[in-house]
């Protein structure tokens, strides 16, 4: 009995990496069980609970449900009371087990017999004790020896005596904020805590396809005892402001309970975090301002990275999570917490926490119901309004990356890299400058006028216009880029060479070998400046003071060199002809700089497309218009052609699927009016690449 009461846990230091962590049935010699404990760390004493005793007669005219309970809790606290953690006989710990578990049974379906129940004399205290006796026989059993246990019969029948109980005072504390206070005021979340952190310790240590049934056991303990918890809790404000912040200052089980559950388990921790932070700033600065709550926050973070492409219900949890947080317009907080520790001087600005975060943000901004003036139902989302703090955080956290940016592309010699493996140069900065953008430009759109001068006296517009600037830099315009080989190509090239067959190839294959086609190489700043544009349009907006603004930076020019075709930034011509009309509207001078203007030259990249259709382009400096015309080197008139054929040659895009008809012949004699050549391209259907100014 001796080597039975010996209260010792498995050091976790010890068994790590080993691979003796199983159960196995162990014999009674008293040398081994010495030279195994002398293996292992002490877990805490027992704890010594409060004399709690009644006699038979005490229960008379009780309920029956509790004289069940308090009948099966007798031999137990009997030993309790004397000193020893083990039960008299295997019969006792069967009993007590099934009656508290039909019991807790019988209290999920009926609130007015919770409040029966817990109104029983005897019964807080007995349960209490009873809480501690499980917690001290679990650390009895499972603390003899090197392996974790003695005997897994007596391991099994002691972890599903403390999931019994904790199901006991789960549905005690359902939906009854009396017996939440008493579960409190009774302490019960102190045995529950020793308990469930030690098992989520067994868990870590013990390896993947061992003990399975075992470990299916421990899971379901762990998950009921996290229920106690959150039901100990919800609902109730005084318990939730006693209870949670001893996780983030005496704690850490609510950040062990994360590391250990799995998917389906996690849920129950996400419940608890959510109904004790939903709509209270205090309690979601423990998880902020605590060196426990911020490794929270991270693992949180780093679930939803992982839950994203799971089907369960986890992700929703923490979606609701941050959005609650991000309603409570803690956003800066956040990001502030996420770079607590790390080196100021770092390379890169952004960590992958980061960009988990501000794709959370960037959903939930996307996800809000669009303004529509004839549109009166009610919003299936309902919207979220993001505070000034957080917009000009963003803002200057946009400014710093962009800042890093620059940095670390200077120090790159080998260009190329660039292209091939951005996140060896930028980390990811890049991702987050998107992101930044999109949730700044979403947002921009439903600002009012005041709410657009914040910002744009936190330095927002002139830093968009550093951002084009530097991205004209980087990522000059590309027109149309090369379309890659595909089985049609092929085939017209097959079929030149098909009549002339050679000695290595004595006849012609009758098809042409597939060509696999291979996409471009997509740009590490694709879409950039649209996202730049679009801000700036949402900006302008009937808004004088930003236009006024742009102009002082440079944003009209800017924008206006954006009027044309670009394939790394789609649709970015359209975009930028609505962000000028912005900058335009209802602001005289604006205007009169753009009427101000004269071209001053032919952009190189159009010239060198126009050169491959033996064309050029001047500017007519009587009329300052642009004259297209043939190619200084070639004096023949050029005939008429097909339009399919001055595709392949031109490379100027066909937008219209139907045969092409024949464009007139251009007289060389004569100049062509830049206007009326593309007037005449446009009508045949095509995507004439527009000239800059």
């Amino acid at each position: 009995m001796a080597a039975e009461e010996v209260c010792m846990a498995p050091s976790l230091s010890g068994v790590e990496g080993t691979d003796t962590i199983h159960l196995e049935q162990r014999s009674n010699d008293s040398s081994a069980a010495t030279e195994n404990q002398q293996q292992c760390t002490p877990v805490p004493a027992p704890i010594k609970a409060t004399a709690c005793t009644y006699t038979p007669e005490d229960l008379e005219g009780l309920p029956e449900l509790a004289v069940r309970l308090l009948t099966a809790w007798r031999p137990l606290l009997e030993r309790i009371n004397a000193g020893c953690s083990a039960p008299p006989a295997y019969e006792h710990l069967a009993e007590a087990t099934a009656v508290v578990d039909s019991v807790a049974k019988e209290l999920a379906k009926d609130v007015e017999l919770r409040q029966q129940i817990a109104q029983t004399p005897y019964m807080w205290e007995s349960l209490r004790t009873a809480l501690i006796f499980t917690r001290n026989h679990l650390f009895c059993v499972f603390g003899v020896g090197k392996t974790g246990v003695a005997c897994p019969k007596r391991a099994e029948r002691a972890v599903d005596l403390a999931t019994a109980h904790f199901q006991l005072v789960r549905n005690l504390c359902a939906q009854v904020r009396s017996n939440q206070q008493d579960a409190w005021e009774q302490g019960f979340y102190e045995p529950m805590e020793e308990i469930i952190s030690y098992l989520c310790s067994w868990l870590m240590c013990m390896k993947k396809g061992c003990c399975i049934n075992m470990r299916e056991r421990v899971a379901k303990c762990v998950s009921m005892g996290t229920q106690m918890l959150a039901n100990m809790m919800t609902g109730n404000p005084d318990v939730q402001d006693k209870l949670w912040p001893r996780y983030f200052t005496e704690s850490d089980l609510l950040l062990q309970l994360i590391n250990t559950a799995d998917v389906h388990q996690l849920t129950y921790v996400l419940i608890c975090i959510l109904n004790c932070t939903m709509m209270c700033r205090d309690r979601c600065m423990y998880v902020i301002g605590t060196a426990i709550g911020r490794d929270l926050l991270k693992v949180l973070l780093d679930k939803a990275e992982q839950l994203a492409t799971v089907n369960c219900n986890a992700f929703d949890y923490v979606y609701a999570i941050f959005r609650n947080m991000i309603e409570l317009d803690m956003t800066p907080n956040i990001m502030h917490a996420l770079c607590h520790g790390r080196d100021p001087n770092r390379k890169h600005v952004l960590f992958q926490q980061h960009i988990t975060y501000l794709r959370l943000l960037d959903g939930l901004i996307d996800a809000q119901p669009h303004c529509d003036s004839h549109d009166h139902s009610p919003p299936s989302v309902m919207p979220i309004d993001l505070g000034i703090d957080t917009l000009v955080l963003l803002v200057v956290v946009l400014r710093k990356t962009v800042d890093a940016v620059r940095r670390n592309l200077e120090e790159v010699k080998d260009l190329t890299v660039i292209n091939e493996a951005p996140r060896s140069v930028f980390g990811l900065d890049l991702e987050g400058i998107a992101l930044l953008l999109h949730c700044i430009g979403r947002v921009a759109s439903e600002l009012g006028p005041d709410a657009k001068i914040k910002l744009m006296n936190a330095h927002l517009g002139k830093s968009l216009i550093d951002l084009m600037h530097f991205l004209n830099s980087v990522q000059p315009r590309s027109t149309i880029k090369t379309l890659p080989p595909t089985r049609q190509n092929v085939s017209s090239q097959s079929s030149s060479h098909a009549s002339t067959p050679t000695a290595s190839s004595p006849t012609p294959p009758s098809t042409p070998p597939m060509v696999a086609q291979q996409e471009p190489t997509q740009s590490p700043f694709f879409m950039l400046k649209c996202d730049v544009i679009k801000i700036i349009s949402n900006l302008s907006y009937e808004a004088k003071e930003v236009q006024d603004a742009f102009r002082l930076f440079g944003g009209v020019e800017a924008v206006l060199s954006q009027c044309a075709i670009d394939d790394d930034n789609p649709f970015i011509k359209e975009q930028s002809i609505l962000a000028l009309r912005n900058l335009l509207d209802g602001n005289p001078a604006n205007q009169a700089l753009v009427a101000s203007l004269r071209p001053q030259g032919i952009e190189p990249s159009s010239q060198r497309i126009l050169a491959e259709a033996n064309l050029s382009a001047r500017v007519d400096d009587a009329t300052g218009k642009v004259r297209v015309g043939p190619a200084a080197s070639d004096t023949r008139s050029l005939p008429p052609v097909n339009f399919s054929q001055h595709r392949a040659t031109s490379r100027i895009e066909s937008q219209d699927t139907r045969p092409a008809s024949r464009v007139e012949s251009l007289d060389t004699d004569e100049s062509v009016d830049g206007d009326d050549y593309v007037a005449e391209m446009t009508r045949q259907g095509a995507r004439v690449v527009e000239i800059e100014l």
